[in-house]
């Protein structure tokens, strides 16, 4: 289960990524993330919605760092991720592929306090 959306207004993506089916599922998201961010300008800021996420096999960090490059390719400048508070720590996923590609991501644990610092920077 996923959920890709560009906010051009606003000039942020906004993921949500819960538990996925398989590599055709991965893939697909992949594909979805790069098509949105096309829509936004260089610069742009995203929020990452992890809380339903559940750890991957480790071919799904290739998947990510795949996608973090063509994100940072297309222009990102910020990301925030939303984490769980308590339970699974699946955005360690994410933040070893992000320092693989050269960012660092903020780690909160509501979409209110990842909107907040990301309006906060525009």
């Amino acid at each position: 289960m996923y959920d890709v959306k560009a906010d051009i207004d606003r000039n942020r993506i906004t993921i949500t990524i819960g538990n996925l089916e398989d590599e055709a599922e991965m893939q697909t998201l992949a594909q979805a993330v790069k098509a949105e961010c096309q829509k936004l300008k260089k610069g742009f800021t995203c929020i990452t919605d992890l809380r339903k996420y559940e750890v991957q096999d480790d071919m799904f960090e290739d998947y990510v760092k795949e996608t973090q490059e063509a994100m940072i390719h297309a222009g990102l400048a910020k990301v925030v991720r939303v984490r769980r508070e308590t339970g699974l720590l699946g955005h360690f996923q994410f933040d070893n592929a992000s320092m693989d590609v050269g960012y660092h991501a903020e780690n909160v644990t509501t979409m209110e306090a990842a909107e907040k610092i990301l309006d906060e920077n525009t």
